[in-house]
């Protein structure tokens, strides 16, 4: 907390603009505001602190700017779901990342601008999306399968990147048909550093330069697969089930470069985000034991029988519960931001526009009131309706956001967790060396485990040291 003379030169100075938004709780400012409580912190902590300590709304200061933290369901689905969201952009975050992105997808575009076209031209959009979604099943799995080969010859993994590496093979896959060349992966993970680095910036962003070869890079990424498009146009060939050929397939008139920077763009909204739950779901899975061995028997059924299909993946129940329940307990985004692009009323004060809006899972997903044992890692609780109580994107669970404008590969990262979960499992325990909580750090807006290190067991092997030991 600030020190009187602290909070004394904020109300000298701003204590007028505080007047207007008596009714809210919230910490006492200093002559910083309360800025001061998210240095050295993590975001979702403080938000979370800030949801324990005064509910559903907390007034926050960044400066002498007014600004409100969000705890409150109703008050997040009015900023999310209600005919108002269009008063509410996206705020810093957009601005933040779109150099290395590009303003043909509709992760960076405005509610009160294009965002409609844009998002109505994404694959995920398409009517023939559920039938493709089916499609990409088998090849993702055969992909990690190849990973997890290579993995399995590492004595020692860390698996934050390892697992990274295994996400963007298998949506590379699935985008275009095969894994990419290393050269497009560390053209991403440059400009995603790029990004990064704007968005964990405390200076104004016009003072944040690129790294060295910053557009060269970007253009050779999403050259790239303008290159894909372009061969796949001449080779026409009908029973390719990658999203690129499907789409040309059934939109042929869509121009090279959009598709390109659509395809190019999924990496970044979905690559950290999915590998995070897959690092989260696997350090749980190893303190809960009877857990993994359930997983394992599952996926073990699931394989015996032939490659993993969509209907089989529909139908392993507990790969469902283990990614929800990892996507509750260790969500990889957990901070999300709005801005009012105009004066707007909102918890019965009016928000200047501009003014900062932090909405936070935290501790939703784990507030007692809601969740039975709410730090307890249950994949249980998603079986026998627990899923329909508790829903994608509903009050006290939304991972990939809630309303209109909530993640819109939500869809395709669920197939592809359950799917890598199913497949991993069926062939190797996960051996982590701990599963004390691991630092949490900060990457392109996605939580980043530190730590999460272990190794790989094929599961004959661990079978034959059990049956050594007893």
């Amino acid at each position: 907390m600030p020190n009187a003379l602290s909070r004394g030169l904020f109300n000298l100075f701003f204590g007028a603009k505080r007047k207007p938004f008596a009714s809210l709780p919230g910490p006492q400012p200093g002559i910083l505001g309360t800025a001061g409580d998210f240095l050295g912190a993590l975001p979702w902590d403080v938000c979370a602190r800030y949801g324990r300590e005064y509910g559903g709304v907390t007034l926050i200061w960044m400066g002498p700017n007014p600004g409100l933290v969000l705890n409150d369901p109703a008050l997040i689905a009015e900023v999310y779901e209600s005919p108002r969201r269009m008063e509410f952009e996206k705020g810093n975050i957009s601005e933040q990342i779109r150099p290395s992105t590009t303003d043909d997808t509709a992760f960076t575009a405005e509610l009160r601008g294009d965002w409609v076209q844009k998002r109505a031209l994404e694959p995920s959009a398409q009517p023939w999306a559920p039938e493709a979604l089916a499609d990409l099943v088998g090849p993702m799995q055969e992909s990690i399968s190849e990973s997890v080969d290579a993995l399995l010859k590492q004595e020692r993994i860390d698996f934050a990147p390892a697992l990274r590496r295994l996400t963007f093979d298998a949506f590379s896959v699935a985008q275009v048909g095969e894994k990419l060349p290393d050269q497009v992966f560390e053209d991403f993970m440059l400009l995603a550093r790029a990004a990064d680095a704007r968005i964990q910036s405390k200076l104004p962003l016009k003072f944040v330069k690129p790294p060295k070869d910053f557009e060269a890079v970007k253009a050779r990424f999403y050259g790239h697969f303008v290159d894909r498009i372009r061969e796949a146009r001449k080779r026409r060939d009908p029973g390719a089930v990658d999203l690129m050929s499907r789409y040309l397939r059934e939109t042929p008139g869509i121009d090279d470069q959009v598709l390109a920077h659509m395809l190019g763009g999924t990496y970044f909204g979905g690559a950290f985000s999915s590998s995070v739950t897959l690092v989260g779901a696997f350090h749980q899975l190893n303190k809960y034991p009877e857990a993994d061995a359930r997983l394992a028997a599952e996926a073990a059924s699931l394989v015996a029988g032939g490659p993993l299909t969509f209907q089989k993946v529909e139908s392993a129940k507990w790969a469902e519960a283990v990614a929800y329940e990892a996507l509750r307990i260790l969500p990889a985004v957990r901070v999300m931001t709005r801005t009012p692009s105009k004066d707007a009323q909102l918890a019965g004060v009016t928000l200047p526009a501009g003014s900062m809006i932090m909405i936070s899972n935290q501790h939703l997903h784990r507030d007692p009131a809601h969740w039975p044992d709410p730090d307890t890692f249950k994949p249980e609780r998603w079986l026998d309706g627990g899923a329909a109580r508790d829903p994608l994107g509903s009050g006290y669970f939304f991972p990939f956001g809630r309303g209109p404008r909530a993640c819109v590969g939500a869809d395709f990262a669920m197939v592809f967790l359950k799917t890598a979960l199913t497949t991993i499992a069926s062939r190797v325990k996960v051996q982590l060396e701990s599963t004390d909580p691991f630092e949490e750090g900060f990457f392109f807006g996605v939580v980043l485990p530190k730590g999460v290190t272990g190794k790989l067991v094929t599961r004959e092997a661990q079978a034959s040291l059990k049956a050594r030991v007893g």
